[in-house]
């Protein structure tokens, strides 16, 4: 039994992963246009973000080590300290408005994404410009469901904290504290690519569905049972891909050019858009094959709910 349930886990998520390519040949004009509009957006933010805070950086580094070895008495020291604040202040605000900005991006090219996932699986056509203009009036859903989930992953990176500092505080061998630190990551990462799969496709229902919230995490708890490896399984595939584009970012402090650095940070940068695309592509099918799983059973299931909430009776004004 248990064999038969794994071979059918198995044939789900290879079915997946071969169901969503065929959503990009479905309208590939379409999927090509908002295929560029990501990697352009997140080209532009990457090099923006770069131009603007390279300069701050030499001369950080510079003051940060001049200090130590200046005399706190003197007027250069007070230059120095003055200097060095007012640079981490201004370095520090073009961080936060980056962070803002490309948060708010992924989170309207996530939504188009899904939007145009879900046109192209059930067979609608739709014009970029009407992909633009249906993510923009829905955009208010996932902003809120991203929200709740923002304040989930806080709370579960909390917890893993809270329950890793005190064995860090009493471990002292070098050794036994990397393997702890490695191991204690590696069940964080597990777990939380698990959990991931409620949060993520709570947030495909608040893009496709009248839902966000709380409300659109509960539906996506609903409609997953039995199929949340399916969804750990893409969470994974995610999670590997983006960790090994992330490793080509090292490459970034080759010193023999200024030009080759940025030209990998690009090549990662795309390369992990491309990823992510894809994997809210596959999310998308993902929600739909959940839904003809279990979803007749939970409408019926909210419509009885529904039915039960009693109505006050409506009182004629004299």
């Amino acid at each position: 039994m248990f064999m038969l349930m794994e071979s059918d886990m198995m044939l789900g998520f290879v079915g997946i992963l071969r169901e969503t390519p065929k959503i990009f040949s479905k309208n590939v004009r379409l999927m090509a246009s908002l295929t560029l509009l990501n990697l352009l957006l997140f080209s532009l933010l990457f090099l923006s973000n770069v131009f603007s805070t390279k300069p701050f950086i030499p001369d950080l580094v510079t003051k940060a080590f001049l200090i130590p070895v200046t005399d706190p008495k003197s007027t250069e020291f007070a230059y120095l300290l003055i200097g060095l604040m007012q640079d981490l202040r201004v370095f520090i605000g073009l961080e936060w408005t980056y962070a803002i900005v490309i948060t708010a991006t992924s989170l309207f090219l996530s939504t188009a994404t899904i939007i145009a996932s879900a046109a192209m699986h059930g067979g609608e056509s739709l014009f970029f410009k009407e992909l633009l203009l249906s993510t923009l009036k829905s955009l208010k859903r996932p902003f809120f469901t991203w929200f709740y989930i923002t304040l989930l992953v806080l709370g579960y990176s909390f917890l893993v904290l809270e329950n890793l500092l005190p064995m860090m505080l009493i471990i002292q061998q070098p050794i036994a504290l990397k393997a702890l630190l490695i191991t204690i990551g590696i069940l964080a990462s597990i777990l939380y690519n698990y959990l991931a799969v409620i949060w993520a496709l709570a947030f495909v229902i608040s893009v496709l569905e009248e839902k966000c919230g709380i409300e659109a995490l509960g539906k996506a708890a609903q409609i997953v049972k039995g199929m949340q490896l399916l969804g750990f399984g893409l969470n994974i595939v995610f999670t590997v891909s983006s960790s090994i584009l992330f490793q080509a970012l090292r490459l970034m402090t080759i010193k023999q050019s200024m030009v080759l650095p940025i030209v990998i940070g690009l090549l990662v940068v795309n390369s992990i858009c491309l990823v992510k695309m894809f994997w809210w592509m596959a999310y998308t099918v993902f929600y739909y094959q959940c839904k003809e799983t279990h979803g007749v059973e939970v409408e019926l299931q909210d419509r009885i709910l529904y039915s039960k909430v009693p109505t006050a009776p409506i009182l004629n004004e004299p």
